[in-house]
């Protein structure tokens, strides 16, 4: 399956430039509180790699286009019934498909996406991979294989609130939470690709603090991610 290419396990209140839209083209840039949650002892300069190559822009789609995707991909996820066990225990309780054709009230979306994650000189892989976590499904910590996708991963997000969790592959108590809201699109690239692992934590887990160490509860339901990659580049350095 395709998810089994692709995952190769191997202070806070800050504020960052996120781009909003409503579904068409980008408005301009505007300062934003970014809804991170850096854990005790996150050094600085760790911090200002990981801001620079982890981007979140919320409400990137609209309510309309977040119900026509869905009602593209639902038909051919509910065929398949949700896996308990990911081969190389990377996922729990998922499903999965990829579209490389979008109907035509959806292409402009994906195309939108692809246009605004993606430098114009990087080839896309061919094929949209759609993953559905059940309520209860959840990603363990991976890094996405530099084998079979390239230095940049862009996600969209729907039906749910969910919180990734990023840890530094090489110094273990550098972690750092990101709300990631529905209709949100995350872009990984650079330090947060290739540095940290991810993972989307199960809803139980699934807490923020604020800036006043107050503890918010993220309700994650079922969640269906788009995920766009492009394809390898042997001169990039490759982890996995």
């Amino acid at each position: 399956m395709l998810v089994r290419r692709l995952l190769g396990l191997a202070s806070r209140g800050h504020t960052k430039y996120t781009r909003h839209t409503s579904g068409h083209a980008p408005h301009e840039l505007q300062l934003t509180a970014i809804p991170y949650h850096y854990h005790e002892g996150f050094l600085p300069e760790t911090r200002e790699q990981f801001q620079s190559s982890f981007l979140i822009y919320d409400d990137f789609i609209s309510v309309e286009e977040e119900q026509s995707l869905f009602n593209e991909v639902e038909p051919h996820l509910k065929r398949q019934t949700y896996e308990k066990d990911h081969w190389d225990d990377a996922i729990s309780n998922f499903r999965e498909t990829e579209r490389k054709h979008w109907n035509a009230h959806n292409l402009p979306v994906i195309q939108r996406l692809q246009k605004f994650a993606f430098e114009p000189h990087l080839k896309l892989l061919p094929y949209v991979h759609v993953l559905d976590l059940a309520p209860q499904g959840y990603i363990k910590p991976h890094i996405d294989s530099a084998r079979f996708c390239g230095d940049i991963v862009a996600v969209l997000s729907l039906l749910s609130d969910s919180v990734a969790r990023f840890v530094h592959d090489q110094s273990k108590d550098q972690i750092v939470d990101c709300l990631v809201r529905q209709r949100s699109l995350y872009v990984m690239k650079g330090s947060s690709r290739y540095d940290f692992t991810h993972e989307i934590l199960r809803s139980e887990d699934s807490i923020l603090k604020d800036p006043n160490d107050n503890e918010r509860k993220i309700d994650k339901t079922r969640r269906i991610s788009i995920v766009c990659r492009c394809e390898p580049d042997v001169t990039i350095r490759h982890k996995t």
